[in-house]
């Protein structure tokens, strides 16, 4: 019997290891994660919804999203692609499922009791008592890209179209619709074959990532607020005038890094039509060490 050292996936994983080009993908891999732990600790306390007679925090999805990713990186180490695929429709689903809570919500102080949001409260209600079944992705999106918020941008950047695509190229993993769509020891791969199943599978990532932080922003922009002007509050300090539209550092260098994957134009989008400031330059700051 084989030992664990001779496993596929051990030597898989070690050649992987010595593969330069692989561990530089897997460490922007890393940067999504990271992205996704300082969202969570930015919105931990305002992320909290009213849907129909239940108010409840979205932390729960975003600290999947978060570990969802850090398997995909788990998997994409031991050359399993197939796997991080799979787990990358979930990744996305999980991620649209946040933005479908938060349409809701924002629609339902805008046209409370309309069939569109009475039918996305019907969903988000068995969700929480665990009885969602047959929501598919698409009428998710649907949901999403027809609201008031975001519709404009939606058909301006052809988002959807992206999307289905995608849907399609996610879909193909998950139902295994072809030999090319298993995991494999990494020996079977030809050339820089392994190389470009994973620059694909970032590339789908950060594309799932920055959609996610662009329509949120559009649905809810103090969602990416910084902690400034509540930090200047606790510190009996009054906050600077417009402060309150400050948006937090990490979230404006990951629209830097990865907003060309929408538009080069998106950014001043969010300028034009949210009152959020998308810059890393603030006028003002406190030294919060000196706060007592």
């Amino acid at each position: 019997m084989p030992s664990f050292e001779s496993s596929v996936r051990r030597i898989n994983n070690q050649m992987i290891e010595q593969d330069a080009e692989c561990q530089r993908l897997v460490s922007e891999m890393r940067t999504v994660e990271k992205f996704l732990n300082d969202f969570g600790f930015l919105s931990f306390g305002r992320d909290f919804v009213i849907c129909g007679r239940r108010t409840f925090s979205l932390q729960t999805v975003s600290t999947a999203c978060e570990l969802t990713a850090g398997s995909i990186v788990a998997c994409c180490e031991s050359g399993c692609m197939a796997d991080a695929f799979s787990l990358l429709r979930k990744y996305r689903d999980d991620l649209f499922f946040y933005l479908y809570i938060m349409t809701c919500d924002a629609c339902n102080k805008l046209e409370h009791g309309s069939p569109a949001v009475t039918q996305m409260e019907n969903n988000i209600e068995r969700w929480v008592n665990n009885g969602l079944a047959d929501l598919s992705i698409g009428t998710v999106l649907q949901a999403i890209g027809q609201s008031p918020r975001v519709k404009d941008a939606v058909q301006k950047y052809e988002l959807r179209t992206y999307y289905d695509s995608l849907g399609v190229r996610l879909n193909n993993y998950v139902h295994s619709n072809g030999i090319s769509f298993y995991n494999r020891n990494v020996n079977a791969y030809q050339e820089n074959g392994l190389q470009l199943q994973m620059e694909a599978l970032l590339k789908d990532m950060r594309f799932i990532t920055i959609t996610f932080l662009f329509l949120l922003t559009l649905i809810s922009p103090l969602s990416i607020m910084s902690t400034d002007y509540v930090d200047y509050l606790d510190c009996n300090e009054t906050p600077p005038e417009g402060s309150q539209y400050w948006v937090a550092p990490f979230i404006v260098r990951f629209f830097q890094e990865n907003s060309d994957l929408i538009s080069e134009n998106c950014l001043n989008y969010l300028r034009e039509n949210t009152p959020m400031v998308l810059t890393n330059e603030f006028n003002y700051r406190i030294n919060l060490s000196k706060c007592r």
